[in-house]
């Protein structure tokens, strides 16, 4: 992120944390990290998440809290680093209760070794956690690194190659020609151990979702899934490593088969590629072919009653050892932090999710240029504006996302994210859900300002829920505002019809 945007954001934080009408309003995602093995939660060991709760934790956005809580699964000197040591999922330490968590971070570093790790009370307490609408992240390495954690949970042994002979398939091997091996080449020529330590990260291809509403000729809008949706462009980089894992998907078949585990027959997605460069690596490991594979895949179950899953193909996206030759003011560095903060936005549960719109837009209201702004300013203008607010420190996939979740169910549908047919009609030059968002926005935005902006500030924060309330009559406000604009386009281009065959008849 550029230096100017990055100290505007910290400003504007400080002056959110200064208000008392708004700053107790900000809701909290509290994330269960749960890790085995040689994993770690501090900032020094190899695999350790240190430098990602601490990221996690550093305020990246205004309108939500992250709260960390850590796990191990055994008690050796890794877990040392962890709150908890020993830990069961069906029968966590006193204190704990699954409940109480929106979201559970699972890297599973160790293999099975032939015997599971997690027994069937725990597969059911963490079936039972998905179920109810809160999110899992699941991650492991090559061959049968993570099956400890993840091999045995419904949808989740699916979407990656967890073990040999499981559900998704074998996974890639440690080492010859057909493992995993997205290294690049750092500042010493050649391929080493050491290049995933440095600070050239691997490039991934993100899945094109697009705009079936905004298109003319040649032309397409698109997006990338908004766990790839930066604050600065498409997160397009990952740190490398030589040997990762792979995702997948589950056939049609599959999932047409099995509704309880896939409900309304909808499936995860691969949102991204890797390639792997065919090289030899010096370090012990030789030549490697050429291919490309899943690197990222996701699964959101909200609109079918159950939790969002992400998963990766290997944590060495997400340790220490992978991040320490990081310039943290780089912008490659910038994208990589941006999709832990994605992950953990985009894997709270429903309830959440419209929470932090409620903060997001009821923050806006403290800042410039709305704490400026007549309340009588054209609908549109406001949307904008918001959006370019928000972008300030987040992705307009955010602003996107939540105005989707808000809109009447028809819109939902013809909105969601999901790849179309590459050439279909041209139903609308030019118009798109970008035009229906800042409409919707800029609706709740006016009743915000107008119900408790700069001339009408409550004495007492208003809930969430009245914010809410305020929400709904402003997306309905914005809605009918953009059909009445619809209808002035219409006729305009109507009028200019009419000359134009005026002219023909009179030459």
């Amino acid at each position: 992120m550029p230096l100017n945007k990055e100290i505007l954001y910290r400003r504007e934080l400080e002056v959110l944390k200064n208000i008392d009408l708004f700053w107790p309003l900000r809701p909290t995602v509290n994330i269960l990290i749960v890790t085995d093995g040689s994993g770690a939660f501090d900032s020094i060991s190899d695999f350790g998440l240190g430098k990602v709760i601490t990221e996690l934790q550093n305020d990246p956005w205004w309108w939500v809290r992250f709260v960390v809580t850590t796990a191990h699964r055994r008690s050796n000197s890794q877990a040392a680093t962890a709150m908890h040591q020993n830990f069961r999922f069906d029968a966590p330490p006193d204190g704990i209760n699954l409940n109480n968590f929106d979201q559970i971070w699972l890297f599973g570093v160790e293999g099975l070794w032939g015997v599971p790790l997690l027994q069937p009370e725990e597969i059911t307490a963490l079936t039972n956690f998905m179920n109810s609408g809160r999110g899992v992240f699941a991650t492991g390495d090559h061959e049968d690194l993570g099956a400890s954690l993840c091999a045995d949970l419904p949808r989740i042994n699916k979407m990656r190659q967890w073990r040999t002979g499981g559900a998704a398939g074998t996974p890639p091997p440690v080492g010859g020609v057909g493992r995993h091996d997205t290294s690049r080449e750092g500042s010493t020529p050649g391929y080493q151990f050491n290049d995933q330590s440095d600070n050239v990260p691997q490039p991934i291809i993100p899945k094109p979702y697009y705009d079936p509403w905004g298109h003319f000729g040649f032309y397409r809008r698109w997006r990338p899934h908004p766990i790839l949706c930066g604050r600065n462009g498409i997160l397009d980089v990952l740190p490398d490593h030589m040997h990762e894992g792979q995702i997948v998907v589950p056939s049609a078949a599959d999932i047409a088969a099995n509704p309880s585990e896939w409900p309304s027959g909808v499936g995860p997605e691969i949102i991204a590629d890797a390639t792997v460069i065919a090289h030899t690596n010096t370090d012990g490991h030789g030549y490697v072919s050429g291919k490309q594979f899943g690197v990222l895949g996701a699964y959101n179950g909200h609109p079918y009653g159950v939790g969002r899953i992400v998963v990766d193909a290997t944590w060495h996206h997400w340790f220490n050892i992978n991040l320490i030759g990081f310039d943290t003011s780089s912008s490659n560095y910038d994208k990589i932090r941006n999709y832990f903060w994605n992950v953990a936005l985009w894997l709270s549960p429903p309830e959440l999710q419209t929470a932090m719109f409620s903060a997001a837009v009821y923050g806006l209201t403290w800042l410039q240029p709305f704490n400026e702004l007549s309340k009588t300013f054209d609908l549109i203008y406001l949307g904008f504006s918001g959006v370019d607010a928000i972008g300030r420190r987040a992705s307009q996939c955010v602003a996107t996302e939540w105005i989707i979740i808000h809109l009447p169910p028809l819109l939902q549908e013809e909105f969601r994210y999901k790849p179309i047919p590459p050439n279909p009609p041209d139903p609308a030059p030019f118009r798109g859900l970008e035009f229906v968002r800042e409409f919707a926005l800029g609706g709740v935005l006016s009743e915000l300002l107008n119900a408790v902006g700069p001339e009408n500030r409550p004495e007492k924060p208003p809930s969430l829920r009245e914010i809410g309330k305020l929400t709904q009559i402003g997306i309905q406000k914005g809605l009918t505002n953009l059909i009445k604009s619809e209808y002035q386009e219409i006729e305009n281009s109507q009028r200019l019809l009419n000359i134009v065959q005026k002219s023909l008849r009179d030459q």
